[in-house]
C-alpha cells in the first residue's frame, strides 16, 4: 500500500531531492564542499532576506532551540516564555534547564500570542534579557505574527527576541533582520522540504554581540566556535556534517524560492479549511488570519476523532493525531510540501470516505473547497 505522509514534520520531499540526496558523497574539507556550502548561505540568506551567514547543525529542529539556549541564557538570567502550545512550553524548559530565571506568560492552546500580551509581559519585567516566541505552533495549528508582536516591544526596552521558527522557515515569510529578531531556530525537515537532520540558528548582531560575552556551556553548540568556520574564505563545518543532506537542502532551496511560493501555502491551507468545514469537523483555530499556512489542526464534535484518525491511517493516509491536552482529540493534517488541488482532493476525499461516505451525508465539501482553491 502506498502510504500518503501528511504528518506535520518530517514532511514529503520532492523526486528532485531524493535524487539529490543520493549523489555521490564528497569530502568535507574540500573546495567542492566549500561550494556547495556557499551556495546553500546564499539561498537561506534569499529566503530569510539576511545578509549575515547561517550556522547549520547536524541535529533536528530541538538542537537548534537548544544551542540558543546554551548560548544566550545561562544560570541567573531573566527569560520571559511566552507559550501557546506543546512547543513553546519545549522551548521553554529548555531555557530553565539551564537555570535561568523563568518568567511564564501562558496562552490558551488554539489561541495566538497577542502583541499587546508580550509587550505587557516586556514592560513589568524590564529586568529581563531574553523573551522566546514561537512562530508556528504546531500542535495547534497556530500561526503567531512575531513581526507584530515584536514590533509591540519598544526598541529601548526590548529584551533579545530568540524565536522557535523550526516548523515556520520556507512555509510562511520570516525576515528575522527586517523584524527584529535576534536569534532564530530552524529546521530541515518541515517547511525547508529535506529529510531530518538539519538545524540552523541565525543570529543578529545584537545576537551575535550578546553570546560572544557570554562562555557556552556546550561544545557542539557553541555558536562562537561555528562561527570562526562559517565565516572563513572556505566556509565549512567543525564537525563532520551530513553532506548528503546538504546536497539535498541545496535542491530543495530552489524548489521553494518561487515568489508566490508563500501564497501558494496559503491558498491550499484555506481551501483544505473549507473542505473540512464542510465535512463537519470544527478547526481548532477559529480566527483565519492565525491559522498555519503549513498544518491544519481540527476534530469532530461526534468524539470519533480517534476512530476517524485510525481509519485514515488502515487507507494509507497518515496524518499526525493531537498533543499535550488534545491527545486523542485532535487530527494535524500538514501541508508544507508541494500542495495543489489533487492532493487536496486526496485528503478531503480520505476524511470523507473515514467518515462513513455517503452514509454519513457529507454535503458539497469538494464544491466549496475547489471555490476557495479557484479564489486564490
Amino acid at each position: 500500500m502506498n502510504k500518503y505522509l501528511l504528518t506535520p514534520g518530517p514532511v514529503p520531499v520532492s523526486g528532485g531531492t531524493r535524487l539529490a540526496e543520493a549523489r555521490s558523497l564528497i569530502g568535507h574539507r574540500g573546495e567542492e564542499f566549500s561550494e556547495l556550502f556557499s551556495r546553500i548561505e546564499t539561498k537561506l540568506s534569499r529566503l530569510l532576506k539576511t545578509d549575515g551567514k547561517t550556522v547549520i547543525f547536524p541535529a533536528s529542529g530541538t538542537g537548534a532551540l537548544e544551542a540558543l539556549a546554551a548560548n544566550f541564557i545561562g544560570p541567573g538570567v531573566s527569560v520571559i516564555s511566552v507559550s501557546c502550545g506543546v512547543f513553546g512550553d519545549r522551548f521553554r524548559e529548555m531555557a530553565a534547564l539551564t537555570g535561568a530565571d523563568m518568567i511564564n506568560v501562558d496562552v490558551e492552546p488554539g489561541e495566538e500570542v497577542k502583541p499587546r500580551v508580550a509587550a505587557a509581559a516586556a514592560a513589568s519585567n524590564p529586568d529581563a534579557s531574553v523573551m522566546l516566541l514561537t512562530q508556528n505552533e504546531t500542535s495547534t495549528g497556530v500561526f503567531n505574527r512575531v513581526d507584530e508582536i515584536i514590533a509591540a516591544i519598544p526598541m529601548e526596552t526590548r529584551p533579545l527576541i530568540l524565536v522557535d521558527g523550526v516548523s515556520s522557515v520556507g512555509a510562511m515569510p520570516c525576515f528575522p533582520r527586517e523584524w527584529g529578531i535576534d536569534g532564530l531556530a530552524a529546521a530541515s525537515q518541515k517547511g525547508l522540504l529535506t529529510p531530518p537532520g538539519l538545524a540552523f540558528v541565525w543570529l543578529s548582531e545584537r545576537g551575535w554581540d550578546a553570546v560572544s560575552k557570554r562562555k557556552c556551556p556546550s561544545y557542539y553548540f557553541d555558536l562562537t566556535r561555528q562561527k570562526k568556520y562559517l565565516y572563513k574564505d572556505a566556509p565549512e563545518n567543525p564537525y563532520t556534517p551530513p553532506v548528503s543532506l546538504y546536497y539535498a537542502l541545496d535542491h530543495a532551496l530552489d524548489e521553494i524560492a518561487d515568489e508566490g511560493w508563500f501564497s501558494l501555502k496559503e491558498r491550499a491551507a484555506r481551501s483544505l479549511a473549507a473542505g473540512i468545514e464542510a465535512l463537519g469537523f470544527e478547526l481548532l483555530v477559529r480566527d483565519e488570519r492565525f491559522r498555519s499556512p503549513g498544518v491544519t489542526a481540527f476534530f469532530h464534535p461526534s468524539g470519533e476523532t480517534g476512530a476517524i484518525l485510525k481509519s485514515l491511517k488502515s487507507m494509507g493516509v497518515e496524518p499526525a493525531g493531537g498533543q499535550g491536552k488534545f491527545r486523542g482529540n485532535l487530527i494535524r493534517m500538514s501541508h508544507y510540501h508541494d500542495v495543489r488541488w489533487p492532493e487536496i482532493s486526496l485528503a478531503l476525499g480520505s476524511l470523507y470516505a473515514a467518515l462513513g461516505g455517503a452514509r454519513r451525508g457529507a454535503g458539497d465539501f469538494m464544491r466549496r473547497a475547489y471555490g476557495v482553491w479557484e479564489a486564490k
